[in-house]
C-alpha cells in the first residue's frame, strides 16, 4: 500500500493500542506452539513457533522510533550521544529486568527444576541463555525460550550505537545491508546437529527480523519515492515467501526452514504492524481494541515469561501424586472411582491441559504485572531529561 496525503501516520510516538492487541495474537501462536501437541507435532509448526520474530520487528520499530526521537531531541537540549544512550539503557532496563529475574528466583527455588539453573546461573543472569543453550546443546524444558530474551537484549545493546552514530541519511542502506548479511549468514553456516535448529537461535542469525522493524521505523521519515519503493519490496517479498513456506511445509526442509522461515514471519509481521499503525477497521479493530485484549497484550511480556514452566510444574505435580500413593499412571486408572479418572483424563487431554495452564499462567502474568512490572515502569521517568517518549508498555 502506498501512502498518501490524505493516509498518513503520526509523526509523533504515542500509545497504539492495536500494537498490544497484536502482542496477544503472537503470543498466543506461542503458547499454542508450546502448549499443544496437535500443532508442534505438525508440519506448520514451524510457523507457529516462528512467531517470536514478531517481537523483534515490533521491538525493533519501536526502539528505532524512541531512539531516533530522542537522537532529534538532543540537539536541541545539547545532550552527548553517549548520555543518550544511557538513558535508553536505562529505562530499557527498568521496565525488562526487574520481571526477568524474579522469574529466575521463583524458578531456582522450584524442586526438581531450579537444579539446572543453578548450575549455568551466569548465562541465564546475564542475558547469554542464547549462547548457551547453542553450545551446550541443550534444551531445557522450563527455560528454553529465555533465548528470545537474550537475544532482545543483546540487540538494545548494540543497535543504539547504530541509531544514533550512524546518520540518518544512512540508516536505511544501513539496515538493509544488516538484512541482508544476517540472511547470507543463516544460507552459508547452517548445521542441524540436534532436533531443533540451535544456530537460529543466535543474535546474529536474527538480525534480519530487528533490519525490517528498522526499516518500518524509517519509512515515514523517508522521501515518498523511497516510501513507494520499500513498499513494492515487501509486497513482492511477500508473494515470493508465501509458495517458499508452502514448499516449507510440504519438504518439511531443516535448511529452507532455518533460512527462510523467520524472515517470511518477519515480512508478514512488517505487514500487520504497518495496518496497524494506520489502524484496522471493523472486526478487526474491534477484536484488537477489546479490553481483554489489550490488557493480555499489556502483559504478553509476562505470559511468554510464564508459560513454559507452568506445564512442566504442572506434570511434576502429578508425578509426585503418583509417588505419594506409589502409584503408576496405569495403575490410578485401575484403581480410582470412575468419576475420578474421568476428571483426570479431562485435565490430562490437550484441551483440559490448555485451560488450566492458561489460568495459571495468566493469573502469574497478572500479579508480575501489578506487583513488579507497574511499580518499576513508573520509575522510567527519573530517567526521562526530555529525551523520551513515553508511550504506554
Amino acid at each position: 500500500m502506498t501512502t498518501s496525503s490524505v493516509e498518513t501516520p503520526p509523526r509523533v510516538i504515542k500509545y497504539n493500542p492495536q500494537l498490544d492487541g497484536l502482542r496477544f495474537c503472537a503470543v498466543l501462536f506461542v503458547v499454542c506452539y508450546h502448549w499443544l501437541p496437535i500443532i508442534s507435532s505438525h508440519k506448520v509448526s514451524h510457523f507457529f513457533g516462528g512467531f517470536v520474530n514478531f517481537f523483534f520487528v515490533l521491538s525493533s520499530y519501536l526502539i528505532t522510533k524512541i531512539l531516533m526521537s530522542a537522537k532529534d531531541k538532543s540537539v536541541t537540549l545539547k545532550f552527548s550521544k553517549i548520555k543518550v544512550i544511557l538513558f535508553f539503557l536505562f529505562r530499557r532496563t527498568i521496565r525488562i529486568f526487574p520481571a526477568y529475574y524474579m522469574f529466575l528466583a521463583l524458578v531456582l527455588i522450584i524442586p526438581g527444576i531450579g537444579h539446572h539453573l543453578k548450575q549455568h546461573e551466569v548465562a541465564y543472569f546475564s542475558y547469554l541463555a542464547n549462547y548457551y543453550i547453542f553450545f551446550a546443546e541443550q534444551w531445557p524444558l522450563a527455560t528454553s525460550h529465555l533465548w528470545t530474551l537474550a537475544v532482545e537484549e543483546q540487540f538494545y545493546i548494540f543497535w543504539p550505537l547504530i541509531v544514533i552514530f550512524i546518520p540518518n541519511k544512512y540508516l536505511l542502506k544501513t539496515f538493509i545491508a544488516v538484512a541482508l548479511i544476517s540472511i547470507v549468514l543463516r544460507a552459508i553456516f547452517y548445521q542441524s546437529t540436534t532436533g531443533f535448529f540451535p544456530q537460529s537461535i543466535l543474535t546474529q542469525y536474527c538480525l534480519d527480523s530487528f533490519a525490517i522493524g528498522g526499516i518500518l521505523a524509517l519509512k515515514f521519515t523517508i522521501s515518498k519515492e523511497q516510501e513507494r519503493l520499500i513498499d513494492r519490496f515487501f509486497h513482492v517479498s511477500l508473494l515470493i515467501g508465501i509458495p517458499v513456506g508452502f514448499i516449507i511445509i510440504l519438504t518439511n526442509s531443516f535448511y529452507l526452514s532455518f533460512v527462510f522461515n523467520g524472515l517470511i514471519i518477519s515480512i508478514i509481521s512488517y505487514m500487520l504492524i504497518k495496518k496497524a499503525i494506520f489502524g484496522y477497521k471493523g472486526l478487526l479493530q474491534k477484536f484488537l481494541e477489546n479490553k481483554v485484549v489489550l490488557f493480555l497484550g499489556q502483559i504478553s511480556y509476562s505470559i511468554y515469561l510464564y508459560h513454559l514452566v507452568v506445564p512442566v510444574v504442572f506434570w511434576k505435580m502429578f508425578d509426585l501424586i503418583y509417588e505419594h500413593l506409589n502409584l503408576t499412571y496405569p495403575q490410578f486408572f485401575i484403581e480410582h472411582d470412575n468419576n475420578i479418572v474421568l476428571l483426570v483424563k479431562i485435565m490430562s487431554s490437550q484441551l483440559g491441559c490448555f485451560i488450566i495452564y492458561s489460568i495459571i499462567t495468566i493469573t502469574l502474568s497478572i500479579l508480575s504485572w501489578h506487583i513488579i512490572e507497574v511499580p518499576f515502569n513508573n520509575l522510567k521517568n527519573l530517567f526521562n531529561p526530555g529525551l523520551a517518549n513515553k508511550p504506554k508498555g
